[in-house]
Parts: C-alpha cells; sequence; structure tokens
C-alpha cells in the first residue's frame, strides 16, 4: 500500500493511505479523498475531499465519484481519525491549502471579491 502526504494551510501535513475505488474500506471514521495522479505521474491531484463516520457504507455508492472518475480520479486515499474534530480539523486544514475541483469555491474575502468584480451574483439559500 502506498501513502500520500499533504501539507494543510497550517503547515501540518496529513498522511494519507492510498487504495483503488473496488476495495473494502473499513466501518470506521475517516477523511477520504479522490484523486487521480498529478503532473508526471508524480504524487496525487485532490479532486474531492470530506469526512465521513462510517467509510464502508459512505464510499458504496458515492455520488460524486462517477463526476471525479471524469476528471481523471483514479484512487481514493484515506486519512482515518476516530476524533471527530480532529476530522473536521483536517478536511478544513487540507480544503484551504488544496482548493479541491469538486469541492466548490471558496468563499473567503479574495474569492468573494473576485467574484463581484465579475458580476457574479452569489444567492444563498438555507
Amino acid at each position: 500500500m502506498s501513502e500520500a502526504i499533504f501539507r494543510g494551510e497550517s503547515g501540518r501535513l496529513h498522511r494519507f493511505s492510498v487504495h483503488g475505488p473496488h476495495e473494502q474500506f473499513a466501518v470506521k471514521p475517516a477523511v477520504y479523498c479522490f484523486a487521480r495522479p498529478g503532473p508526471g505521474g508524480r504524487g496525487w491531484t485532490p479532486l474531492f475531499l470530506s469526512r465521513t463516520a462510517n467509510l464502508s457504507k459512505r464510499l458504496a455508492s458515492h455520488e460524486q465519484w462517477p463526476e471525479a472518475q471524469l476528471l481523471g480520479a483514479t484512487h481514493i486515499l484515506i486519512h482515518q481519525h476516530d476524533e471527530r474534530d480532529a476530522r473536521e480539523y483536517v478536511e478544513a486544514d487540507l480544503a484551504a491549502a488544496l482548493k479541491p475541483r469538486m469541492n466548490g469555491p471558496f468563499l473567503d474575502a479574495e474569492l468573494t471579491e473576485a467574484a463581484a468584480d465579475a458580476g457574479v451574483r452569489l444567492v444563498w439559500a438555507a
């Protein structure tokens, strides 16, 4: 089994194990990532990042996997962590640093300003 290591916005390193999409996943909590090989076949490019309390159930028929495959995803990267707060931290830390394409726009001040300059109107619903 190989691994991938990503640096979060905090500077902390987060280690993931690399798995094929058809593997049997554990009934455990984890942060997971759909990824494609990086430029030149080196490393990994995260396309979608999320967390779950039950990896096996969540990945059994994930609604985002077909889109990730269209974008070149070939593997699922797993960072197992039992504590919910830790999973939330890892997800937020990496999402801010890596900005996975399928996780949508990150609404920070710079992006919001750029959207306003481009005439994009943001609509929110609760």
